[in-house]
């Protein structure tokens, strides 16, 4: 229908006032319709122009008053980028004019000025009040009018007065710019990841907590770590108040569905900021120091008190010693600590047994004295942040010194009773933690002077004499005390000793040594505290932490998500980066210019030179690919870019010394010294005549991952074997390696000798990264042969896994594909699995090549069925891939030319089609909802109308026995409307009539790789989409079990869209293309009322393609599209055929898939009023960063 208006747009003016005019009983007189048809068109264009004119002066004034910005009044913004000669022309009767919704050029558009979500909102409010108000005075300007004694034209005063509220009406109604900014606080114009930053203020910055500089930087970082999860996020700065005392400020939001986490962060923590400055608060002048963190909700639901940043204690003022510039201060400062965690707390070491998170939060709220209400399972870690963090206060080193020493249970702090809320508080009373710490201050203030060695800088260089004298006085002491002195002499001493270790040495470095010690789970642990505001203490173990600085403008950032890191600094030159060890665990001290990093496995803080060779130079190393660019449409952008990548994975291919030759050639050694081994072991058999046994031998090759690339790898697997079918190859998914690995390891029947593949795109998916760690400790303990990773780039945490430095003088392993894809955001996947796919195609062909070179025999190595003739036909196929069929299809070439094929023109316009049956139920719900509008305000009910304007001309009044029957055809419009404006939708749009109404469900059918990875595409295309406009997906194999899974779901509409081999070439091919056609028969054969699904087929082979309307049109397919095909010849034998299939026909069907399937969910996404991002989910969960449950 909106293509239908386009077209008649020019005579919208007209037919309107030609509509009003007969409502007005102009209609009865031709001579006044000719004169007042020309005015009243005239009126109605330049009040329209005026309508919108009043709304762009709206928002002009919002902005001008918000920013305080007189310079945006001019005619550029009131007439919203339209030009005068534009507008005069439209006044001209039949002359193209703007409608909104069908204007396929630019919205009239105002830029928003300085942003944030609240400001936003209230500009984009301007537009529409302005109209608002002008209808308001609608009454006062009728008035006036009528008070005249000369009274005008009461026609032309109702056309105006009508047409002008109407105009406006339509103008707020379509201002749909301003409406969804309104909702989101989002505009540009009206029309789980840790990161953070640690460096020096420069002369250049501001004075404002967060110079411009570091926003830019926390923007950066964001875009980066929002692919770890968006659902929620928190910010804190360091800051001074009045009293110089070091503060946090910070904030937490839980993302809206449809908003972007980094925008809404920082338009809620920019007012925090300011509103912290107006009540006093100041930079920190020894660093600026920003903590972020993004969440995916693991342990509890997303809620701001679940949100990170954490704290256990609030904010609170405490005494604390410190040796600064020499000489001890003692002071009250403000105590306060906060972390942000990746990953899982299971359990903390307590009194000799692990205990759980729960009840170390009921003993945390007993031992803190401090109430805590969070479900999760990180802020328990802020508690024991809070118990743990002693240095410089003797109150909290001597109720930690209590807690290890003197009580021997869990129990002891609930009366001897199991953790409960309700039991009681018998942990020392802070009245009586405050008795003890009188004392020991008392003792300390005598000791202070002679403690220190002579040339101390820090209260950690120590006199040992004087620490024992120290120790000796305190034990005396305490001992006097009433509760100190019923304790056994073993237990006072004990006490004592740990109290004075932790008041000295327990900073946040140092605690947090201690409770990684003793954690049980998975950390990537980031401790801030106010009594060391120039630091961070960085932790990681089975979760990442990368950090890098830059040497030039002193400052380190450090980021869960490596990216985030190399975003920000690849360009800046003396710029490295450090990734912190997770497979054992390490804890880096981190400054503005230093780092101290502890290994956990070694007890010990490694040297300068053992971290010599982890420093990554992030310029002119080959190691590292500069950052992805960022585009409007990740998806479309990655679709486009797939000939240039396909392209750049084959001349890396060609090349002997490119990094997949090298592992390639290393990974097909060893498959020709096993070849080999077999070979001998069959002659062997042979020779003493024994039958050929080869089941008991171990797995030769292992695949793993998960999801997209399990299952690209599961292919790989049975093509392999195809190959070479006495070559024992399995998959399995990387979770179930996690599970089966620790328990039993021969369930996966691995040998000295065998060989695993592990698959990841990002190369840090949480189960495959922790299976390849598994693996390379079993292939050091000389428990398998060798471990292969695939990966979109060489620098991964899977290449560090397996020993891959990436400095630029390091050597290359030689274990590690590239797919060449790098780094993608848009999480419905496309040129990455494309990259692995070719990927994989080249392995696949250079191990047969190499294996047959080696073994030139007729049987060849593992019962080889390639011919070295079967071996050039398919390198053929590959040769010409990109060219004969990828360009055509993507529509780009490897250049990045446009290529405007028909193939990729009817790929679109199939989606698109499509796109209208899933935009249908909200159009014909705004159509009724128009109607009803029109014909309930301005009471001109539809029937009624038309009866009485045909009656009027025929100068007879309507027969008293046809008006009821005219109110019951407008009372059923009313009710069955909805119906009604589908059918003429449809119609118009020429889409099945019959249909049923409603929300549509899509199932793909293909073979099982190819619909498994199209099922989560189009599911992610669609995961914000709105229930009133989307789709459900679902997924299966037409030759199997489709048919039984979904053909008793097949209804009115229904569609499906199939996937059909290339027949032409053998039989066993044409049996499985008769398969899914009939498949595609039965499910057109379920009707209703002569409806049915609506079938799309895609394939090769033109009979597929039968014209509509033709005598032979038996297959039911109501659009087919025939991709292109290399000449058909004759075949060289089913299993060329077979890898023909597997390795490019359904390669080449899925490719235009994601080419159909985005056009459909773009044209969705860009519906009026339902717009949203298409290219990621409301979770943003990019990379699987959290371990399944069968894992742990």
């Amino acid at each position: 229908m909106t293509i239908w208006l386009v077209i008649y747009q020019n005579l919208i003016p007209e037919f309107i006032t030609t509509v009003m005019m007969i409502c007005g009983g102009i209609g009865s007189n031709p001579a006044l319709i000719c004169s007042y048809s020309i005015v009243c068109t005239f009126l109605l264009r330049v009040i329209w122009h005026i309508s919108i004119l009043i709304h762009g002066l709206g928002h002009v004034l919002s902005i001008v008053i918000i920013d305080r910005d007189p310079s945006f009044i001019n005619t550029t913004n009131i007439l919203e980028h339209r030009t005068l000669s534009a507008i005069f022309r439209s006044l001209i009767p039949f002359a193209p004019i703007f409608v909104p919704s069908i204007e396929n050029s630019d919205y009239p558009w105002v830029d928003v000025g300085r942003s944030t979500s609240t400001s936003i909102r209230f500009k984009a409010l301007g537009g529409i009040l302005f109209n608002g108000i002008a209808v308001g005075l609608v009454p006062l300007a009728n008035s006036l009018i009528m008070s005249i004694d000369r009274h005008p034209d009461e026609f032309i005063v109702g056309f105006v007065i009508n047409t002008f509220v109407g105009a406006n009406l339509l103008v707020i109604f379509s201002s749909l710019s301003d409406l969804v900014a309104v909702v989101t606080g989002e505009a540009t114009c009206f029309n789980c990841g840790n990161f953070g930053f640690v460096g020096k203020r420069l002369v250049s910055d501001d004075r404002s907590l967060l110079p411009a500089r570091v926003i830019d930087i926390f923007k950066t970082m964001g875009c980066e770590t929002e692919i770890r999860g968006e659902q929620a996020g928190g910010g804190v700065v360091f800051a001074q108040d009045r009293a110089d005392r070091v503060v946090f400020v910070g904030t937490k939001v839980v993302n809206r569905k449809r908003q972007n986490l980094t925008q809404s962060l920082e338009a809620a923590f920019a007012p925090v900021r300011n509103q912290a400055m107006r009540a006093g608060a100041q930079a920190v002048d020894a660093a600026i120091v920003g903590v972020w963190h993004y969440r995916y909700a693991t342990s509890s639901l997303p809620a701001i008190v679940e949100t990170h940043w954490h704290e256990w204690m609030p904010a609170r003022t405490a005494a604390v010693w410190r040796f600064d510039r020499g000489k001890w201060v003692g002071d009250r400062q403000t105590v306060n600590h906060r972390i942000t965690h990746n990953g899982d707390f299971d359990a903390w070491v307590l009194f000799g047994d692990p205990i759980e998170n729960a009840d170390l939060g009921l003993w945390l709220e007993r031992v803190l004295h401090t109430p805590n209400s969070t479900l999760g399972d990180s802020p328990k870690i802020a508690g024991m942040m809070d118990l743990l963090i002693t240095q410089g206060m003797w109150g909290a080193s001597l109720r930690l010194a209590y807690q290890l020493t003197v009580a021997k249970s869990i129990e002891e702090a609930f009366g001897g009773k199991s953790p409960a809320k309700a039991a009681p508080n018998n942990a020392p009373s802070e009245l009586e933690i405050g008795d003890w710490a009188a004392i020991a201050e008392g003792i300390f203030v005598r000791h202070q002077e002679a403690i220190l060695l002579p040339s101390a800088k820090s209260m950690l260089e120590l006199s040992p004499p004087q620490v024992h004298q120290l120790e000796r006085d305190l034990l005396a002491a305490l001992s006097q005390h009433h509760s100190i002195g019923t304790w056994n002499d073993s237990d006072r001493s004990a006490f004592v000793k740990t109290a004075v270790d932790v008041f000295f040495h327990h900073n946040p470095y140092q605690a947090t040594k201690l409770f990684m010690s003793r954690a049980k789970g998975s950390f990537g642990l980031v401790t801030a505290s106010t009594l060391n505001p120039d630091s961070l203490v960085l932790s990681a173990w089975g979760q990442p932490i990368a950090t890098g600085f830059n040497v030039r403008d002193d400052y380190m950032v450090y980021a869960s998500e490596p990216a985030a890191v190399d975003a920000v600094l690849s360009d800046i030159p003396r710029s490295y980066r450090l990734d912190l060890e997770q497979k054992g665990g390490e804890i880096a001290w981190v400054g503005v210019d230093r780092i101290t990093i502890y290994s956990m496995p070694a007890d010990r803080e490694l040297l300068g030179v053992e971290l010599a060779q982890r420093w990554i130079p992030l310029q002119g190393n080959a190691y590292i690919l500069p950052p992805t660019t960022n585009a409007e449409d990740p998806v479309e952008h990655d679709i486009q870019e797939i000939p240039q990548v396909l392209q750049s994975i084959a001349t890396s291919w060609g090349d002997p010394a490119s990094f997949n030759r090298q592992s390639a050639d290393y990974l097909a050694e060893l498959l020709i010294a096993k070849a080999k081994s077999w070979d001998r072991r069959q002659r062997a058999t042979i020779d003493i005549k024994l039958d050929r046994v080869a089941t008991d031998r171990s797995v030769d090759l292992l695949i793993t991952g998960v999801e997209s690339s399990l299952w690209l790898g599961e292919r790989f697997a049975q093509d392999l074997i195809t190959i070479c079918p006495a070559l024992k190859v399995a998959t399995i998914s990387a979770n179930q390696v996690l599970r089966k690995l620790p328990s039993d390891s021969n369930r996966l029947h691995l040998g000295q000798n065998s060989i695993v593949l592990a698959i990841s795109q990002s190369g840090q998916t949480f189960p495959t990264l922790q299976a390849t760690h598994a693996f390379e400790e079993l292939r050091r303990q000389g428990s398998i042969g060798e471990i292969f990773v695939m990966t979109g780039e060489i620098c991964s945490l899977m290449g560090t896994a397996i020993e891959q430095y990436y400095y630029p003088a390091s050597s290359f392993t030689r274990r590690i594909f590239i797919n060449g894809s790098g780094r993608r955001t848009a999480e419905p996947t496309t040129v990455a699995v494309a990259a692995a796919q070719a990927t994989l195609t080249e392995l696949l062909l250079y191990l047969a090549k190499r294996l047959r070179q080696s073994f030139p025999g007729q049987n060849g190595a593992f019962e080889m069925t390639l011919t070295a003739a079967n071996l050039e036909t398919l390198d053929r196929i590959k040769a010409e891939f990109v060219d004969l069929s990828v360009v055509p299809i993507v529509g780009t070439t490897a250049s990045g030319e446009t290529s405007n094929s028909s193939v990729h023109r009817q790929l679109l316009r199939s989606g698109r089609n499509w796109a209208l049956h899933v935009t249908e139920t909200p159009l014909v719900w705004g159509i009724h909802a128009l109607y009803i509008a029109i014909s309930a305000g301005f009471k001109v009910p539809l029937v009624q109308t038309i009866a009485n304007s045909m009656f009027a001309l025929a100068h007879v009044p309507i027969p008293g026995l046809l008006l009821p029957a005219i109110v019951l055809a407008d009372v059923l419009i009313y009710i069955f409307g909805p119906w009604f404006w589908t059918l003429g939708l449809r119609y118009f749009q020429g889409r099945p009539l019959l249909a049923r109404m409603g929300k549509r469900t899509l199932v793909i059918g293909d073979v099982p790789w190819v619909h498994q990875l199209l099922k989560v595409y189009v599911s992610k295309l669609f995961s914000l989409s709105y229930g009133i406009a989307s789709l459900d997906v679902h997924g299966a194999n037409p030759q199997d079990h489709m048919l039984h899974h979904f053909g008793h779901r097949v209804v009115r509409g229904s569609l499906i869209f199939l996937g059909i081999p290339d027949g032409r070439r053998d039989k066993l091919h044409k049996e499985y293309e008769s398969a899914v056609i009939m498949t595609g028969k039965q499910a057109n054969g379920v009707r209703n009322i002569n409806a049915g699904a609506e079938i799309i087929a895609l394939g090769h082979n033109p009979a597929i393609f039968v014209p509509k309307g033709s005598a032979n049109a038996q297959q039911g397919f109501q659009d087919t599209i025939v991709l292109p095909s290399a000449p058909i010849v004759a075949s060289d034998g089913s299993i060329l055929e077979e890898l023909r299939e597997s390795r490019f026909g359904s390669f080449e069907r899925l490719l235009a898939s994601y080419v159909l399937f985005w056009a459909l969910s773009k044209q969705v996404a860009s519906f009026p009023l339902l717009r949203y991002q298409h290219w990621k989910s409301q979770s943003r969960t990019r990379i699987m960063t959290t371990a399944a449950p069968v894992a742990r």
